[in-house]
């Protein structure tokens, strides 16, 4: 099929494909059964290459905010950036509109996020220039995180927390506009979907180990916590090797402990921080001193779940080699 200028819509094309091919095969049976869609837009990965037509858009103000006063123009990267970022929306538009129109809108679980913060670091010590001066426009380059500590690869919340919007209006309801500011993961996909269709794991992986849970009940208005337990989640970049470039943490409900980060270049980030995101989303003050016993603990749990990712990938892949477990097979060939 011919790519449009506008490449996002090729996804959009290839899935509207896939949902009549539904109602072609079998009559209408197959449109009584699930189906599982994972669309990646590249939008808005480097390159970042948007199209002439909405470069210019941007460039009229028709569909960017102009620069602030005495500011310069937009570069030709921001320019690209925020024309990707035009065709992101349109194209899931068009994906909403037409599962609308094909019927199955108000019983699918659509799932929409990013899986990570903006490209660029933010050294030495992932605190971004200009992040609160004029946040539409870091030094570090296109994309905002916000008030959050560094961007894309860092162990800070700027690198991976991204806000996301669940819709599945048979389940939620009338409740459509709810927000919630539990902490999910893309590790909670597969229970969810799980969860969702009342299946469980084949027998012999009972005992495999699962970060994810199913985020029903978050659907449903409740909290981690009145589940019973704080939500735990261990964060590394790269590999499961711990290297201080990558850096290394771990959440325990508001707490989170981070050692070393991509963007950290200097010592005091290098040392285990302990921040309190309740009060300080921003991650600016370290409570490491004020309560190194709690630190202890959550080391002590990131070293557990640590052990346990090891234990996955020796003993729970279906990889045929011990080599695949660095890199996946093709891009292991690729560089030998």
């Amino acid at each position: 099929w011919p790519t449009e200028p506008d490449d996002a819509l090729y996804l959009v094309h290839a899935f509207h494909r896939f949902l009549q091919s539904r109602k072609s095969q079998k009559g209408n049976m197959l449109q009584a059964k699930p189906f599982f869609a994972q669309i990646s837009f590249h939008n808005c990965h480097k390159p970042f290459i948007g199209s002439n037509k909405h470069k210019a858009s941007c460039a009229r103000n028709e569909t960017c905010r102009p620069p602030k006063a005495g500011e310069p123009f937009y570069t030709d990267e921001e320019l690209d950036y925020y024309a990707c970022l035009t065709q992101l929306d349109d194209a899931v538009g068009k994906l909403l509109k037409i599962l609308r129109e094909e019927g199955y809108y108000d019983n699918t679980l659509i799932w929409f996020s990013s899986d990570n913060g903006p490209e660029g670091n933010c050294p030495p010590n992932g605190i971004c220039q200009r992040d609160k001066s004029n946040p539409q426009r870091p030094k570090e380059g296109p994309g905002s995180a916000g008030p959050l500590r560094g961007r894309k690869r860092d162990i800070y919340e700027g690198g991976h927390r991204v806000p996301a919007i669940v819709s599945w209006p048979a389940f939620i309801g009338n409740n459509k506009d709810r927000v919630s500011w539990e902490t999910v993961s893309v590790v909670d996909f597969l229970p969810t979907v799980m969860d969702v269709l009342n299946v469980h794991r084949p027998s012999e992986q009972k005992a495999w180990a699962m970060d994810g849970r199913s985020i029903l009940p978050i659907l449903q208005g409740k909290k981690w916590s009145d589940l019973g337990d704080p939500r735990e989640l261990g964060l590394g970049f790269y590999d499961a090797k711990l290297a201080m470039v990558h850096g290394w943490g771990y959440r325990y409900g508001k707490w989170k402990y981070v050692h070393g980060s991509r963007s950290c270049k200097i010592e005091p980030c290098r040392r285990a921080q302990l921040f309190n995101l309740d009060v300080d989303l921003g991650e600016r003050n370290d409570l490491s001193n004020q309560h190194p016993e709690l630190l202890l603990e959550i080391q002590s749990r990131f070293y557990r779940w640590h052990q346990s990712v090891l234990h996955s990938r020796r003993s729970e892949s279906h990889c045929h080699s011990a080599s695949e477990l660095d890199l996946p097979f093709s891009v292991s060939a690729a560089f030998r």
